[in-house]
């Protein structure tokens, strides 16, 4: 999920917040949705780590396969990776 997707899916949360805020108690309505909330963190991280260990795993075999030209693909794509990494990172205090 995309950081927008991320923040058009919280803003559809809180504005069902206010819209339900004058039914029930601000408790029970807070309570309610720091658990939606924190099922959509969880939900969306679970989501990340998946694609990470299955990009790893796929490197992995890549690097391991006794055929040549899987190796080189695979240190191909770590390199732009990397590449795209620096391009995209920012650096501390910017």
């Amino acid at each position: 999920m995309a950081i927008e997707t991320f923040r058009e899916k919280v803003h559809a949360i809180l504005q069902d917040m206010l819209n339900e805020s004058a039914e029930v108690s601000q408790e029970e309505l807070l309570n309610a949705y720091a658990n939606v909330l924190t099922q959509l963190h969880a939900d969306e991280a679970h989501r990340l780590l998946t694609e990470v260990i299955n990009d790893a795993r796929t490197r992995l075999d890549a690097r391991l396969s006794p055929d040549p030209l899987r190796q080189t693909i695979a240190t191909m794509q770590t390199t732009v990776q990397d590449l795209w990494r620096s391009l995209w990172h920012e650096e501390p205090g910017r």
